[in-house]
């Protein structure tokens, strides 16, 4: 049982906390007492139990959850909050900060464990699919440098902004809740890593990619799978939205590059046969 590979199990558990933990803050914010009353406790601990009973008595459950991206909600939303409070906050609008600090154990407890699911539910899936299904092709290949070069100065300009805006409004206005400087100091660390090695995994259902060094994946279901292009010292893998750049690799450590191109090809047919 780990993170990287996480058993049903293990899945189950983390999910049924985390569902626990959240109706018992509810729970207590609702009867008006602390969190550590014996009704938020028994409820909050009800509600985990049959969280994580439901999700280990069926049988994908995190595919459902990827496939319909539910399991990015809580990052969603800690990323649209972070920039809705500092709008607020610039245009002058009165009372979010002690709002935030009345709420602050649940939005912790709302954001950490969302980001724990998040990590959870990928790695699932993905174990889950060398369980079931087969591995069409894997290749090892660092990204082309057009790639690393758009990635890291998108990140870098996105970070940049986060921490010059966060730190302006924190002279400015003198607020003193502002998630913008650590947030675009977690993108300017992705921009730094942006070059590592990665090994790419088709299966029927989609393409599983994990960065070196890190204990994360990233799935693209075969839906997203837009197009392949296979030249000389590069293979481009077209995607949908959410991602804004294709997937672009030398081919220069891969052994056989057109086999990987050609099951590509039946993936991209397959995708097309079942809309």
């Amino acid at each position: 049982m780990s993170l990287r590979k996480p058993s049903a199990a293990f899945f189950s558990v983390v999910l049924g906390g985390y569902v626990g933990l959240l109706t018992l803050c509810v729970a207590s914010r609702v009867l008006g007492v602390e969190y550590t009353a014996l009704w938020p406790v028994a409820i909050g601990a009800c509600a985990g139990l049959v969280a994580a009973g439901q999700c280990h008595t069926r049988s994908t459950p995190a595919a459902t959850l990827v496939r319909t991206r539910l399991y990015a909600l809580p990052f969603a939303v800690i990323v649209l909050g972070a920039v809705v409070v500092s709008v607020l906050t610039a245009i002058g609008v009165h009372g979010v900060e002690p709002w935030l600090r009345t709420w602050v154990v649940e939005l912790v407890v709302f954001s950490f464990g969302g980001a724990v699911v998040y990590l959870v539910t990928i790695n699932r899936h993905v174990t889950a699919l060398r369980e079931r299904e087969s591995v069409l092709a894997e290749w090892h290949a660092r990204p082309d440098a057009r790639y690393r070069r758009l990635l890291r100065a998108g990140l870098l300009v996105l970070g940049c902004g986060c921490l010059v805006v966060g730190f302006a409004l924190v002279f400015a206005l003198e607020t003193s809740v502002n998630p913008l400087p650590a947030f675009g100091g977690a993108v300017i660390g992705q921009a730094i890593t942006v070059g590592r090695y990665r090994t790419y995994t088709l299966f029927d259902s989609g393409l599983c990619v994990h960065r070196s060094k890190t204990i994360n994946y990233q799935f693209v279901p075969r839906s997203q799978l837009r197009a392949v292009d296979l030249v000389a010292d590069r293979l481009e893998v077209g995607r949908g939205l959410p991602w804004p750049f294709p997937i672009r690799c030398v081919t220069a450590t891969m052994a056989h590059p057109d086999r990987v191109a050609d099951a590509l090809e039946r993936v991209l047919e397959s995708a097309s046969a079942a809309d």
